[in-house]
């Protein structure tokens, strides 16, 4: 069966892919959004915007180097891994949670 590159390769934009580009920009519009926010109550200098600016520039840099470097979809299952992900896995039988009220009237029972 042939397969085609074109169409199994990942869609990309700016170096980077669609995924990982939209959690960029809307990285950059929720902060702008906060720091405008946060004008409104406590003076801020220009220069914060610049560094956030600046910030998003590089955080686009990095992203165009691990996409090179990882595989697609690296910081999607990134995030995921440490955000989402339980820390532990039960495997086998879980044992019933008993409730509070349900221990006292075991305990006193007995």
């Amino acid at each position: 069966m042939r397969s085609y590159k074109s169409i199994e390769k990942p869609a990309q934009v700016l170096g980077m892919n669609i995924m990982d580009l939209g959690l960029v920009v809307g990285l950059f519009i929720g902060s702008v959004l906060l720091l405008g926010f946060l004008n409104m109550m406590v003076p801020i200098p220009r220069l914060v915007y610049l560094a956030v600016f600046l910030l998003e520039v590089g955080l686009i840099l990095v992203m165009r180097f691990l996409t090179k470097t990882h595989p697609p979809g690296f910081l999607i299952g990134w995030l995921s891994f440490h955000f989402v992900q339980p820390r532990r896995i039960a495997v086998g039988l879980v044992p019933p949670v008993k409730r509070k009220d349900e221990k006292a009237k075991i305990g006193s029972i007995q």
